[in-house]
């Protein structure tokens, strides 16, 4: 039994990673890769391995060369395959990451001037409320204005009423008096044409007469001054009220024209809110839609990553086949090197002449020849027997 759990299955699921990495499968790596178990029980589970694999490679012995470098080829053009779509997809997922990033940069620059333009909006539709406010105000002060100057200028067109009644009573009087003053003055004439022919003993009867006569004249006349004087009172009276009749109609030709003009301003400030009101619509609409595109962004990308783990396992797949397959074709040639020993590039004309690395893998070619897979400090490269020397 394992101590700490470990079975085989796990050490060969490590050993098969390890391969794939291009990595030689020691005990050492194992276990740092399990991070438990003994050293005894995963070389136990090791060797057991290298005999079940030896013991598959023995059944594929049978196998033709001509069969074997098919099958070589094969695993190879899979690879090669499936390593291109991978590189392909992997650039087309890259691009259109890219682009959607782009996207989602552009729709967060946009959806930032959109709040701004929002929130700039939002604060003029406040101003606009207050000032619409302010305005009700002082339209509701100027029609309570309005109303007590309509009903002062009703009290003054009263009062003018009454005024003109009362010069119109005056200048009735007027004429009465100067009717009577015609009257007066031609019956004293015709009693003065009269009395010419009467006797001289009458004179001093007329004369008196005539005194006590001019006496009514003079106190007609002074009433009938009086009666001027008041007349240019009420005159000057009535000037004064037509004036002040004036001046309030121009009082409330202003007020209206101004009650006019606020009305025309409150107009156009209700046009605008709902002005405002409509573009907040449609910024909250663009706002909506928008949060719908950058969430069907980040499904489509979800989408690609499943997509690129399925093929990275895939891939995963297909190179464990073709090591299987390239570990198990005969070799009509024997090999120089072993897997698993340490070579030395020996060629200076060699990249990596003078570079210690370790075989991980035989390649057999088509011509018969056979290439090394080593790896320089897990870094794997395929090199022929011809540039290499055991270290």
């Amino acid at each position: 039994m394992a101590r700490d759990g470990i079975t085989k299955h796990q050490v060969q699921q490590v050993r098969n990673e390890l391969i794939a990495q291009g990595r030689h499968p020691s005990v050492e790596l194992v276990r740092s890769e399990l991070g438990t178990g003994s050293n005894t029980t995963i070389l136990k589970y090791l060797r057991e391995l290298e005999v079940d694999e030896k013991g598959r490679l023995d059944n594929l012995s049978a196998l033709s060369d001509e069969l074997g470098q098919f099958v070589g080829h094969l695993a190879q053009r899979l690879q090669e395959e499936a390593m291109q779509r991978i590189q392909t997809t992997e650039e087309r997922h890259n691009l259109v990451v890219a682009e959607r990033q782009r996207q989602l940069d552009v729709l967060r620059q946009e959806l930032m001037a959109i709040s701004e333009h929002r929130d700039k909006l939002e604060h003029q539709h406040r101003e606009a409320l207050a000032q619409i406010e302010e305005l009700k105000h002082a339209r509701h002060q100027d029609a309570l204005q309005l109303s007590s100057m309509t009903a002062e200028n009703r009290h003054l067109s009263g009062t003018i009423q009454d005024k003109e009644k009362h010069i119109q009573s005056l200048e009735e009087k007027h004429t009465h008096a100067r009717q009577a003053l015609e009257h007066y003055r031609e019956s004293v004439k015709t009693q003065r044409e009269q009395e010419q022919h009467r006797h001289d003993q009458q004179v001093q009867q007329l004369q008196a007469e005539l005194r006590l006569s001019h006496q009514a004249l003079s106190v007609k006349q002074q009433e009938c001054t009086t009666l001027k004087e008041q007349t240019r009172q009420q005159s000057a009276e009535l000037h004064q009220a037509t004036q002040s009749v004036s001046k309030i109609e121009q009082q409330l030709l202003g007020i209206q024209n101004s009650q006019q003009q606020t009305e025309q301003q409150l107009y156009r400030k209700d046009t605008e809110l709902n002005r405002l009101q409509k573009q907040n619509e449609d910024l909250q609409q663009q706002y909506a839609a928008a949060s719908a595109k950058v969430v069907s962004l980040q499904e489509n990308e979800q989408a690609w990553l499943q997509e690129k783990a399925a093929l990275s396992a895939s891939l995963s797949t297909q190179q464990q086949l073709w090591q299987q397959l390239s570990e198990s074709k005969p070799t009509s040639v024997s090999a120089k090197f072993t897997k698993g020993e340490d070579v030395i590039v020996a060629d200076p004309n060699h990249k990596l002449y003078e570079k210690i690395g370790q075989i991980v893998r035989l390649v057999k070619k088509g011509d018969g020849s056979i290439h090394y897979s080593v790896s320089f400090d897990g870094e794997t490269y395929t090199l022929s027997e011809n540039v290499l020397a055991l270290a």
